[in-house]
């Protein structure tokens, strides 16, 4: 209740604007959620900006979480995961020089920063900024797990919302992420009319896994030869899809999950070693996330992996309709304010 309290009490004084909020006059497309953890806001943010990098100069900006760093940085790709956070590097790793990416936990000065030193940005992409108020984005995309609708949930610490759950309406369109493959059209009429009363766009996407690539050997994708065989290593909120996946597609006989944004230890690079020890002499390799892979960079440029590491990409996926629909809906909020609109 006293949680309850001082958020909605901070809400308020945005609301009525005796807190003052910051905008710019370009795009801002904000990607949140009002729980903590494990909605799919990477691949979105990646989806938007491989959407629109060949017509505008994008930006992505994270608060960075986990990293050792403070203050304001741009990731490059030679960053460690502990200088730049976990996410913001997998997203320099996908896109490389086309979009450009930033961290800061202060997110208007990070703002005023890019755009000062890089003018020529026409689009910036907010990556978990939904209680970030103190910015109004111009296009807010909430995000909320098929398999646990913020709905369907309750603040902390009962359970896991950031907030209560009319900060939901601050949203311009809700995406249902993680869906199933198929989904009856019934569920998915249900589905809205709980959301409706928050939200009248909804969207659903599902997650969609690419062919499987050697971290550090190559960059050229392969395809899994029948007698690999692999143990899962995770760090990422919910870990089960991927699990599941791997175990259904590949020959897993063994995994092992430590908490989100966790940073291997030298202990850990050991009992993963162990593991694939005792399975000896069958050769195991690790199979892991596009997340998860950047942390295991810093154990491969000091020597100390004696594993074969593969990745397993991760992307949104729309079916045909709702496709077109979140992308026209993308596309036009973004052609009719860039500057030169």
């Amino acid at each position: 209740m006293i949680y309850s309290l001082i958020i909605a009490f901070r809400n308020k004084l945005y609301d009525f604007k005796i807190f003052r909020y910051s905008e710019f006059d370009i795009p801002i497309i904000n990607v949140g959620n009002i729980s903590v953890g494990g909605n799919g806001k990477t691949p979105q943010v990646e989806y938007i900006a491989e959407l629109l990098q060949d017509n505008y100069n994008i930006a992505i900006l994270s608060r960075g979480y986990g990293r050792k760093s403070k203050g304001f940085r741009e990731v490059a790709i030679n960053d460690l995961a502990s200088e730049s956070g976990d996410e913001p590097l997998q997203m320099k790793n996908t896109f490389q020089e086309k979009v450009s990416v930033f961290v800061g936990e202060n997110r208007v000065e990070a703002i005023t920063k890019i755009l000062f030193q890089y003018p020529e940005t026409e689009l910036i992409i907010l990556d978990d900024a939904f209680q970030h108020r103190a910015i109004k984005a111009g296009l807010n995309l909430l995000l909320t797990d098929y398999n646990s609708l913020f709905v369907n949930d309750k603040m902390l610490p009962l359970g896991h919302l950031r907030e209560s759950k009319k900060g939901a309406k601050r949203a311009h369109l809700i995406v249902v992420t993680k869906c199933p493959d198929t989904i009856d059209i019934h569920r998915k009429n249900e589905i809205r009319n709980q959301l409706s009363a928050y939200c009248s766009q909804i969207v659903f996407s599902k997650l969609q896994y690419g062919e499987m690539f050697n971290l550090f050997e190559t960059k050229d994708k392969e395809s899994a030869i029948i007698n690999e065989r692999f143990i899962t290593v995770s760090a990422i909120a919910k870990p089960k899809p991927f699990e599941e996946y791997s175990e259904k597609k590949f020959n897993v006989v063994g995994k092992m999950s430590f908490r989100d944004h966790h940073r291997f230890s030298s202990s850990n690079i050991d009992a993963i070693e162990k593991k694939i020890h005792s399975f000896a002499p069958l050769e195991i390799q690790v199979l892991t996330t596009a997340k998860d892979a950047t942390r295991f960079k810093e154990f491969f440029l000091k020597k100390k992996l004696s594993f074969k590491v593969k990745v397993l990409p991760i992307r949104a996926h729309f079916d045909d309709y709702e496709k077109e629909y979140f992308e026209n809906l993308i596309m036009e909020y973004v052609r009719e304010n860039t500057r030169n609109s």
